[in-house]
């Protein structure tokens, strides 16, 4: 194993060690990483390039998977030598890393705000049941419980971008999505409010505005069959 895929894996498990984030994107790789590199590969004059060319070999061997092509990655299961202190004995510099976080509307979620951006560019920046597109205005919303299913806080097809409204309905159960992305709405549910009717009661059977590959039908029927009106 080349001595750059060890190092490169070390630090990225002590990244997501130290944050609890499994998501990066490759901005937050360079201002972290690359002091590290520098120490490690004096020798290297393009260090950028080459942790392009692992993080894609890493990806390739199903350590890495590419959220999305503006350079955001999720960690998987890094291979042998990815223990965050498995070169303290060498001298390994000691870096502390961060990551930025955004604070969701439903529960005080915090998420990294790499993985935010990610989403909601897959998602054209617009909530596919509401038609919003201002971005301050947009959550990301999990398809199984944010609270039940910690290892997919970040899988991309566990995830979607919803308006504040929106994502608040969807996670109280109000509505979902089948598994032809047609709107379903409780039979309950009764509102008052113009906006909820129009894109929810009214549109009820009809297919949301997103690509067949975005959300994983998997997940939306595990969801499904957990709701009591199902």
């Amino acid at each position: 194993m080349s001595r750059w895929r060890r190092v490169v894996r070390r630090e990225l498990a002590r990244y997501n060690e130290e944050t609890g984030w499994r998501v990066v994107e490759l901005q937050e790789l360079y201002d972290q990483m690359l002091p590290v590199l520098r120490e490690e590969f004096p020798d290297n004059h393009n260090r950028a390039a080459k942790l392009r060319q692992v993080l894609q070999q890493l990806g390739e061997r199903g350590e890495l998977e590419f959220v999305d092509h503006a350079g955001t990655y999720r960690i998987l299961d890094l291979g042998d030598g990815a223990e965050p202190t498995a070169e303290a004995d060498s001298g390994a510099p000691d870096w502390t890393y961060e990551a930025r976080e955004y604070e969701t509307t439903v529960g005080a979620r915090s998420l990294p705000a790499a993985f935010r951006d990610a989403v909601l560019s897959r998602y054209g920046a617009q909530c596919p049941v509401s038609g919003v597109d201002h971005e301050r205005l947009l959550d990301v919303a999990h398809v199984l419980p944010w609270s039940d299913h910690e290892a997919l806080r970040t899988a991309p097809g566990n995830v979607l971008a919803l308006d504040k409204t929106h994502h608040a309905a969807f996670d109280a159960d109000l509505y979902t999505l089948d598994e032809d992305y047609r709107l379903r709405v409780s039979p309950a549910f009764e509102t008052n409010s113009d906006l909820l009717e129009r894109t929810l009661l009214e549109r009820a059977g009809d297919r949301v505005n997103a690509a067949d590959d975005l959300l994983d039908t998997e997940y939306l029927r595990r969801r499904n069959e957990s709701l009591d009106w199902w």
